[in-house]
């Protein structure tokens, strides 16, 4: 009964650090990890009975995951908000990172009433 309860505290962790990685993503690269890990979800529901048991759980995990993302994407104010909201310190990434940022904020403009870059990307999920 223990290892069951380990297993599962483990799997609601291992699920929770995967949904705040995705939802950090920059929307065109969260975009895509939906659309691939969906056909995913596709192929097992119309090809179950070809897969085996740990696919369709690992499907299963899936779904689930998409369901945690999408629910988080749609509190966002605006796409892109949570853009890298667990962001190292690590001073040789910096650059880049105020690159990235510039580039998202160009191609996902901040809606009126967030103009301030101090309100954008705040490094914070609701």
């Amino acid at each position: 009964m223990i290892e069951t309860i380990d297993l599962n505290v483990k799997l609601k962790l291992c699920k929770s650090f995967i949904v705040k990685e995705v939802i950090a993503l920059d929307p065109l690269a969260r975009r895509q990890w939906l659309y691939t890990y969906k056909g995913i979800i596709q192929y097992a529901d119309s090809h179950s009975s070809e897969l085996t048991n740990e696919q369709i759980i690992g499907a299963d995990i899936y779904r689930d995951l998409i369901k945690q993302v999408e629910d988080l994407i749609k509190e966002e104010d605006y796409e892109g908000q949570n853009y890298n909201a667990y962001k190292s310190n690590d001073p040789n990434y910096e650059t880049i990172y105020k690159k990235r940022l510039k580039q998202i904020q160009e191609d996902f403009p901040i809606p009126n009433g967030f103009n301030s870059s101090e309100k954008f990307r705040t490094g914070t999920v609701h």
